[in-house]
Order: structure tokens, then C-alpha cells, then sequence
């Protein structure tokens, strides 16, 4: 009698199968204690990011005036573009501002700050679902959940060990799963809105404008390369996504240009970076969506 091994294929869920194609990893900006008096500005967070307190407590505060407050064991995820800035509560102003490491015994703030890198640096249509903020207190996670959080803030503080960058990556790139869980499980996120995402031929679509978003693509190039009428793409894709295809890929190339002015580059710069041709055209562009003009960004990336 003769044995075959046979392999059952493990069906993906909604959650994976829309990540696995686009997710590319985790980098952290900031792991350190903050003593004394200071800020620290995420003016231009256009990745989608994350703040964990591992110590102490400070204070948040959004451009509009609005304020949140964090403190120890608090996991504060920021699912698309938030600027904002973190200053410490109960300090004296006049209190000298040190930056010590993460394991020091000195009174202060303890953060780990990083974001996610996706594809092109454009994330998920459907983080735009999610609130500006996902605030996970230590109490609101499970025992998987804050197994992980621990492990990653242990490894991050010791980052002299063997094998530590890939490590931490994992352990990011796991919170980051669980953070959407989380959002799912409370209902900031709905499984629907998901489901709807894997309707073939608009995650098609999809996958075609985050694959090349600086292409001067047309309903038609989309809705042939799909497989359907212009007007049957157009609406199914509106039904979706929520917006038109021009919009989605106007905001797709938005996020590039403000990826490209935080990081230095001219007008002329970010506007190749995006795909436009004119700067004319760019500068209306970016106006019409973004409510301002490139040239204010590019004012405040240089302060």
C-alpha cells in the first residue's frame, strides 16, 4: 500500500489577502526615553504610523487644536496622513530636555515610534475607513496581542543582540496585523468594507493603479484590462472604493508628492515623483486635493 502526502490549502481571509500583495515592512524613527522638557513634531506623517509608551505619559496635540492623551503601555496606530506633536505633561518648562536610552532609570517618557512601508509608500484604500487615531490602551488588548507588544518593546530595547533588525521587523510587522484585528474586532473596521476590496475585478483595478500610480491612467485602459464596460467599472468601482477613479488615483499620487517634499525635493522634484508632466498642472492638483499649496509643505519641510 503505497502513501501519498497530501498538502490542504489554508484559505486566506479577508485581512491577509488584501496586505500580503502590498505590505513591504516596518522602519522606527525614534526609541528612546524623553526626560525633562521637549517636543517632538510629525509634521509630515504621511505613512501610516505608530507611537508605543512604554513609560510615563504626554500629551498629543493635532493641528486643528485637538488633544489626546497617552501614557504607559498605550498603543496610539495612525492609519494615514496626522501630523501632530508630542510634549510631556506635568514638566516644568524651564526643566532641561536629555535623551536617554530606552532602559535607563531616569524619570521621563519612554517611546517607540515607526511607521509602515507599503508598496510605492501608498497604503490600502480602505485604512482611509479608519479614524485618524486607534488609540489601544494596554487593558484593550488580548494576551496574544500584549505578548507581542511586550516582545517587540524587550527586543527594541536591546538592539545590540544577534539578528536584531529582522527580529524587530516581524514583531512590528505582527502589531500591525493586530492592530487591524483589533479594529475589526471592535468595529472601527468592518469585515464587509474588506470583502468588498476583494471584488476581483476592482481589486484588479486597484492592484494596476498601486503598481504604477505615476501612469496617466484612463477609465477605459482600467475598465478593458478588467474585463468590463466603461460605465460597469465606473460604477462598481464607485460602489467600492467610495470615490472615482480619478479622485483615488489623484490621492495615490498626492501621497508620493508629500513623501518626496518631506524628503527634501523641489516642486519640479515632486512633481515628477507623482507622474504629472506640467507644474501648472501639479500645482492645481495639489491644491484641489490637498486644500494648500505644495510650495506651504515644502516651506514647512525645510524649517
Amino acid at each position: 500500500m503505497t502513501h501519498r502526502e497530501t498538502r490542504g490549502e489554508v484559505a486566506q481571509d479577508p485581512l491577509t489577502a488584501l496586505l500580503k500583495p502590498i505590505f513591504m515592512g516596518s522602519d522606527f524613527y525614534h526609541v528612546a526615553k524623553q526626560c525633562g522638557d521637549w517636543l517632538l513634531s510629525h509634521e509630515h506623517a504621511v505613512a501610516p504610523s505608530f507611537h508605543l509608551v512604554t513609560e510615563g505619559q504626554c500629551r498629543l496635540t493635532w493641528h486643528d487644536g485637538g488633544e489626546e492623551h497617552l501614557q504607559a503601555g498605550d498603543l496610539a496606530f495612525f492609519p494615514g496622513d496626522a501630523p501632530h506633536q508630542l510634549t510631556p505633561q506635568g514638566v516644568s518648562t524651564d526643566t532641561p530636555t536629555q535623551v536617554v536610552p530606552l532602559r535607563s532609570s531616569r524619570p521621563g517618557v519612554g517611546l517607540i515610534c515607526g511607521h509602515f512601508r507599503f508598496v510605492h509608500d501608498v497604503p490600502p484604500a480602505w485604512f482611509g475607513a479608519l479614524p485618524r487615531i486607534v488609540r489601544i490602551p494596554r487593558q484593550a488588548r488580548g494576551q496574544t496581542f500584549q505578548h507581542a507588544v511586550e516582545a517587540f518593546a524587550e527586543e527594541l530595547s536591546n538592539g545590540d543582540a544577534p539578528g536584531h533588525a529582522p527580529v524587530t521587523n516581524a514583531l512590528a510587522n505582527a502589531l500591525l496585523i493586530l492592530m487591524l484585528r483589533h479594529c475589526l474586532e471592535t468595529r472601527l473596521l468592518d469585515q464587509r468594507h474588506l470583502m468588498a476590496f476583494l471584488d476581483t475585478p476592482v481589486s484588479r483595478a486597484l492592484k494596476l493603479l498601486h503598481e504604477d500610480p505615476r501612469r496617466d491612467w484612463t477609465l477605459h485602459e482600467l475598465a478593458r484590462a478588467v474585463g468590463l464596460s466603461r460605465s460597469s467599472f465606473s460604477e462598481r468601482f464607485h460602489r467600492v472604493v467610495g470615490t472615482t477613479v480619478a479622485r483615488y488615483q489623484g490621492r495615490l499620487r498626492m501621497i508620493l508628492a508629500d513623501q518626496a517634499l518631506a524628503n527634501g525635493e523641489s516642486i519640479v522634484g515632486a512633481m515628477l515623483a507623482s507622474g504629472y508632466r506640467s507644474e501648472s498642472t501639479f500645482r492645481k492638483a495639489y491644491k484641489r486635493i490637498r486644500g494648500v499649496s505644495p510650495s506651504r509643505l515644502k516651506t514647512h519641510a525645510t524649517e
